[in-house]
């Protein structure tokens, strides 16, 4: 019978409409509606991510890149404003930044790798591999400058006290390792402690270097990104080497315009990788196994007291696993959220951006519940409880000074109770009279006794502190009323006093030290310290008085 091709009639039609579908006519029919509604899902989360970045998507200022992915799968990579403004070079997806400390866990990974190996042992102590450190971090062991309780001293603030801020000239692994080799003491006894040091994680990488045989590029490129899916990833081992696709960094101005920030260092392990938002996506979806794993687990100090960090990652306690980073004009983040199997990872090449608020709005987008604060447990303000003024750690000449309802050059503190305060998530204050007890999960608690505000005879500090640690030698002179510290002819700035024989200057404590007779004759400094957790990068490095 001859197959009918004349057209339908409307009434045949009309009837048609009316039969049933086939089981196979509905399946396809149901995966359709099935794409088009996850279709529409996408489009929706995307839209969302978009606003998140709006106010980085423009044609005359540096921006960010974002990538999410999800069970495995990359579902997302966007990219927002310019990766070069000289010569109006939009950002994509596929551009490299530079990673900052998000560089870190591969560092540790590297070792790791090494470990399970066999080539070393976590618990080896790092002279063995490099015997031009002092005797003082004898004690020092791998595993502790891969979770930041080793106590060394971080040599870039080191190099920063000698006049010579990170970024500012070339540096190389020889210079870390001539700064580290003439430090005399380490900042606490390794293992009692935590400190963010940015030293363990170069000596990692001359340790990768010295027990594999080969560069530290060489290593991590043939045993963690080639095995990894990562094609877009190397190390700028040298600064000068062209990098094709790779974005220039930038950092704001006063007057809204933006001046480049490049590295001109020649170090890596501590940071310095330069990737992609795909490539830190394929690195949390395919690094899998015992050596991840164990990256993952927090260190615990000698007092038993478990920190927040494992082997170049933080732990925080809601679950996710992350890290920061910020080298020059470059910001990035990674975080990995295990409970909703979800990855987020953002890169910036300009400094004034808030990567870890971005990540937190785009996992959001996502479905993913930022962490929330502890609830407080008090009907009153934290002003209203506080108890304002200076105190001090009589232990450490660390100064903690309470205004308003905050740390001064620290967080806002939420009222937990009578007497009770916390800052961020690790950190508590406990007030009892005049005495303040300061715990974190990075140190042993520390007391904080309330002094007076001094107002020294400037004149008696007045003239020259060396130190062979750092290479430098400061003159204190008194100028208009102020003690102004000068480092010809590259820094001077003013130090303003505190307690009796106490100064201050931002992030930098100066204590005078006098002797037998009363007499000033050195100055102990610390310097990158964290108020609202007591700490700081370098601690009490001496500077002796010049006569």
């Amino acid at each position: 019978m001859k197959e009918r091709t004349d057209p339908v009639t409307l009434s045949e039609a009309k009837g048609l409409r009316r039969r049933d579908p086939s089981p196979s006519v509905r399946l396809r029919m149901t995966a359709v509606a099935l794409l088009l509604i996850a279709a529409a899902a996408r489009a929706d989360v995307a839209e969302k991510v978009d606003a998140v970045f709006a106010n980085y998507a423009k044609k005359d200022a540096p921006g960010c890149a974002v990538g999410v992915s999800r069970a495995g799968k990359i579902v997302l990579e966007r990219a927002y404003g310019m990766a070069n403004l000289e010569y109006d070079v939009p950002l994509t997806a596929s551009t490299i930044f530079e990673a900052g400390s998000v560089s870190k866990q591969f560092t540790a990974a590297a070792v790791l790798t090494l470990a399970a190996d066999g080539k070393l042992s976590l618990d080896d102590p790092v002279r063995k591999y490099i015997p031009e450190l002092d005797e003082s971090a004898a004690a020092v062991t791998i595993r502790q400058m891969l979770n930041h309780t080793s106590g060394l001293r971080d040599w870039g603030t080191i190099v920063g006290l000698a006049g010579w801020r990170r970024g500012t000239r070339l540096v190389t692994h020889a210079h870390v390792l001539e700064v580290l080799g003439r430090q005399r003491a380490l900042n606490f006894a390794p293992g009692t402690q935590w400190s963010y040091s940015n030293s363990g994680y170069n000596l990692a990488a001359i340790v990768v270097e010295r027990v594999s045989g080969k560069s530290f590029p060489d290593f991590t490129r043939e045993r963690l990104f080639v095995p990894n899916g990562m094609a877009a990833s190397s190390w700028r081992d040298d600064y000068t080497r062209v990098v094709k696709g790779r974005a220039t960094a930038y950092d704001p101005n006063r007057d809204g315009s933006y001046s480049s920030d490049m590295d001109i260092e020649n170090i890596y392990g501590n940071c310095c990788l330069l990737t992609t938002v795909g490539d830190l996506l394929r690195w949390t979806e395919n690094f899998r196994g015992p050596i991840r794993q164990a990256m993952e687990v927090p260190a615990r100090l000698a007092g038993g007291v478990t920190t927040d960090y494992g082997f170049g990652l933080f732990i925080a306690g809601d679950g996710e696993i992350w890290h920061s980073g910020a080298t020059a004009g470059w910001r990035a983040y990674l975080s990995r959220r295990p409970k909703d199997d979800l990855s987020v990872a953002v890169l910036c090449n300009r400094g004034d951006a808030g990567t870890g608020g971005l990540a937190d709005k785009v996992a959001a987008a996502f479905g993913s519940a930022a962490a929330q604060p502890p609830p407080s447990e008090s009907g009153g303000s934290a002003a209203a409880l506080l108890k304002e003024g200076l105190y001090l750690d009589k232990k450490t000449d660390a100064t903690l000074r309470i205004k308003g309802d905050s740390i001064v050059r620290g967080p806002k503190l939420t009222p937990m109770g009578e007497n009770r305060f916390r800052a961020g998530r690790t950190v508590e204050l406990r007030f009892d009279g005049d005495t303040l007890h300061l715990v974190t999960i990075h140190k042993p608690e520390a007391v904080y006794v309330k002094v007076a505000e001094a107002t020294p005879k400037l004149e008696d500090y007045a003239g020259s502190y060396a130190s062979d640690e750092v290479g430098a030698t400061y003159n204190m002179v008194v100028e208009k009323g102020k003690l102004v510290a000068k480092l010809p002819p590259v820094q001077s700035f003013e130090l303003e006093p505190t307690y009796a024989d106490g100064f201050t200057a931002g992030g930098t404590l100066a204590h005078f030290t006098r002797d037998a007779k009363g007499r000033v004759d050195g100055i102990d400094i610390k310097t990158d310290f964290a108020a609202s957790e007591g700490f700081a990068r370098v601690e009490r490095i001496h500077f002796t008085r010049v006569k």
